[in-house]
Parts: C-alpha cells; sequence; structure tokens
C-alpha cells in the first residue's frame, strides 16, 4: 500500500535482506514495496516511481541494464538509488566506476542510519517537487 507521501521499493536477492529491512523500516511512516524481480522493481518504478530504491545484495550482481533503467527513472523524479551490501563482502569502487548508485551501505544496517536514509531521500524528492 503506498501512501500519499511516496514509498520505499526495496529490491532484494533473498528473503532473509526483506525480512531484516523490513524489520527497520516498520517504523517509518512510508509504505514499502518489494519486488522479487528486476522485471517487477521496473514495473513498479514505471508505474509509480518511489522516492527511495534499495538493492540489497552484491551490487555487481545486479544488471547494468537494470541499474541504467533505473537511473534514467530516478533522473526524472527525483528518485534516491542506494546499494546495501553484506558486510563480509563489501565492495568498495571508484567513483567513475559507480553504474549509477547514489551511495552504498553496509549491511547490518543500524536503524539510525536507515531512519537517516530514509529522511534525506524524502526531502530530497519533496525540495525538488516545490522547484
Amino acid at each position: 500500500m503506498e501512501s500519499e507521501s511516496g514509498y520505499i521499493l526495496l529490491l532484494a536477492e533473498h528473503p532473509r535482506q526483506v525480512r531484516v529491512l523490513m524489520s527497520l523500516l516498520g517504523c517509518s511512516s512510508h509504505s514499502v514495496a518489494i519486488a522479487c524481480s528486476a522485471e517487477q522493481a521496473v514495473t513498479q518504478v514505471h508505474e509509480k516511481p518511489p522516492f527511495l530504491i534499495i538493492l540489497a545484495g552484491d551490487h555487481q550482481n545486479w544488471s547494468h541494464t537494470l541499474l541504467q533503467e533505473l537511473r534514467i527513472r530516478a533522473n526524472a523524479h527525483p528518485v534516491t538509488l542506494v546499494a546495501l551490501t553484506d558486510f563480509h563482502a563489501p565492495s568498495w569502487i571508484h567513483q567513475e566506476e559507480n553504474p549509477g548508485f547514489d551511495g552504498f551501505l553496509v549491511n547490518p544496517i543500524s536503524t539510525e542510519v536507515l531512519s537517516s536514509l530514509v529522511q534525506s531521500a524524502y526531502t530530497r524528492q519533496t525540495c525538488y517537487s516545490i522547484r
């Protein structure tokens, strides 16, 4: 269910990642949509762009086509696109090699960090919409 204030789209490779993020996002006033596949995520973004997209898992496993499609939509609307990787497999890349993410986070992520991300992404969209 999407609220008037926008929503968060979560694309995760594994159900465990969804459960953890959903428990952390539970205190958010924004609704969360879950995409189980890249195709489902793209469809949701085309129907109604979220203000935040979180791709959970190894960012190197996400197709460049998916990232390009999401980035095109993110540039048309003020959508924040972040990757969340596991602590045992973080992969730091040079900015010039960034496939289109606005940022990278490492799991386990604290409620405070996730809350700050949500607030920042929402504020970014709100400020952009006022222009």
